[in-house]
């Protein structure tokens, strides 16, 4: 209801700012041109009358014959244009004539002035001064376009009840009919038939409202034939889904257990490893604990002979005996030393990658008790571990899941970074970067990684040896580590013949966990 009102509106106005605005302008334009026009005549006819004037009032200056000049001069106020005449003598302090009217207030700016010298027998006997207005003409002018100004009033209120009449029969009406229909269709009535009648746009609006009704009603009627069928579609397939969402469950609780399956194989792996290394490096001490002991039974077993057979013995071999047995047991302290601090630093990190339990320990320390456990796998190989550790950095943290990453790179390194180089270099370094933060970082010079690796290499189950004996989940083990339990951060710098940098950043103080099933994901 609110259309009508505002249509009308903005017709009224369309009509006055295009009739009313168009003629103003028009107006104020003719208005601006007859003034310009009016003082260009003005000033032509008054060089015109002036000049006439001048030669006409020779004859009666020269007899000095005012009465004879005065009815000529007053003959041109005729002229409403004409504002005052002065002729005056040379020799003389009065006029000789003077005739002027009084100006009404602003003719001032519409008045011309024009002084003409009065010769006779080529002298001048006078001067003659006319001021002539523009100002009744422009009267006239302005009173012209006052009439036409009110002639398009007119015009336009006629205009304008006219095009209201014809529109409130052929527009508003039909329209009003439309919103009417529009506002049924939108409440759900769809039983009122809509006819407007006639051939214009509106009414084929009206049609195709009409048209829409209908189409309305039709999928309508389909929709309630389908409705009775829907709910048991519904409860179909709420059933089919509920009984794949059990298969998926099924399927992903099959799948963590696999997963965690495949992560403790893999720790175990990197237990095995160490067992492995340990093994071999206790072949070297044992055996020769072994051979010393086999000599010195079979130089016991002499000296036992010569003493059941009395036979006499000589100071020199009583000496050589000692030597030998001094020798031997310096050779066999040594190795069974050296065995026993096998055992020692392959129990401690035995103990801490089985249990994982939060201790204080020296970073450097445990980085060099993992590294004698993984150097048997670099011994019969042409590649090398150096470490730069600093002493001193102690730590409150989880030393048996820092052992693990520390071995998870190394092994990695051994495997994927040197593959198809005949020599190659581990480095291992350790640093404080602050009062509560270090640095360990493990680089390589061998033959590095593809962006598409490098970016991938946390993800679980990706590796480039699959079908080879690699798992894919070493480092994404390490990472969550690093990151779970460790409390730090991990980082990857490596490209193609430009070896790797495994930088690990991790707090002195690990943060608390819960479990340790909290940092495998």
């Amino acid at each position: 209801m609110q259309m009508r009102p505002s249509l009308r509106f903005a017709v009224v106005l369309a009509l006055l700012l295009g009739l009313l605005v168009p003629t103003t302008l028009v107006l104020l334009y003719d208005a601006q041109r007859t003034r310009r026009t009016a003082l260009d005549d003005l000033r032509r006819d008054l060089a015109r009358t002036t000049e006439v004037m001048a030669l006409s009032l020779a004859e009666p200056v020269w007899q000095v014959s005012p009465d004879l000049a005065e009815p000529m001069i007053k003959a041109q106020f005729d002229d409403p244009r004409f504002v005052s005449v002065l002729v005056k003598e040379p020799a003389t302090a009065e006029p000789f004539q003077r005739h002027s009217r009084e100006q009404a207030p602003g003719e001032q700016d519409l008045t011309l002035a024009e002084t003409r010298a009065v010769m006779r027998d080529g002298r001048q006997i006078a001067s003659l001064t006319v001021e002539m207005s523009a100002a009744p003409l422009l009267e006239i002018k302005h009173a012209e376009m006052l009439r036409t100004l009110w002639r398009s009033i007119a015009t336009l209120t006629f205009s304008l009840v006219l095009i209201l009449a014809v529109m409130q029969r052929r527009v508003l009406r039909p329209m009003t009919q439309l919103t009417q229909a529009a506002e049924a269709l939108a409440a759900g009535q769809l039983d009122k038939p809509l006819n407007l009648g006639g051939s214009d746009e509106i009414a084929r609006v009206g049609t195709a409202m009409e048209r829409m009704r209908r189409s309305l009603l039709e999928a309508f009627e389909a929709l309630r034939l389908h409705a009775n069928t829907l709910e048991d579609q519904v409860e179909q397939r709420t059933v089919e889904l509920t009984s794949a969402n059990d298969d998926l469950l099924q399927a992903l609780g099959h799948l963590k257990t696999a997963q965690h399956e495949l992560v403790e194989s893999e720790k175990l792996a990197s237990l095995g490893r160490l067992v492995a290394g340990v093994a071999h490096e206790l072949n070297t001490p044992l055996g020769n604990s072994l051979t010393v002991v086999s000599s010195l039974e079979d130089r016991y077993r002499r000296l036992e002979e010569m003493l059941n057979s009395s036979t006499p013995m000589r100071r020199s071999l009583l000496e050589e005996l000692v030597r030998d047995t001094r020798r031997g047991q310096d050779i066999l302290q040594r190795n069974v030393q050296k065995a026993a601090d096998l055992v020692r630093d392959f129990k401690q990190v035995a103990i801490d990658q089985t249990t994982d339990l939060r201790r204080e320990f020296d970073l450097a320390q445990v980085v060099e008790d993992v590294l004698v456990m993984v150097e048997p796998s670099f011994k019969h190989t042409p590649y090398l571990i150096k470490e730069e550790l600093s002493p001193g950095i102690m730590m409150n943290s989880y030393p048996g899941s820092l052992g693990q990453v520390l071995t998870n790179l190394l092994i990695n390194a051994l495997v994927h970074g040197f593959e198809g180089r005949e020599s190659g270099e581990v480095k291992v370094r350790c640093e404080r970067l602050s009062i509560t933060e270090v640095e360990l970082s493990i680089s390589d010079n061998g033959i590095g990684m593809e962006e598409s690796v490098r970016r991938r290499i946390f993800d679980p189950f990706f590796t480039t040896k699959l079908g080879t004996g690699g798992s894919g989940l070493g480092m994404h083990i390490v990472h969550n580590i690093v990151t779970h339990v460790l409390g730090g951060q991990i980082e990857v710098f490596s490209s193609p013949g430009s070896g790797a940098r495994m930088v690990i950043r991790m707090p002195c103080v690990a943060p608390q966990r819960s479990t340790t099933s909290d940092a495998l994901g």
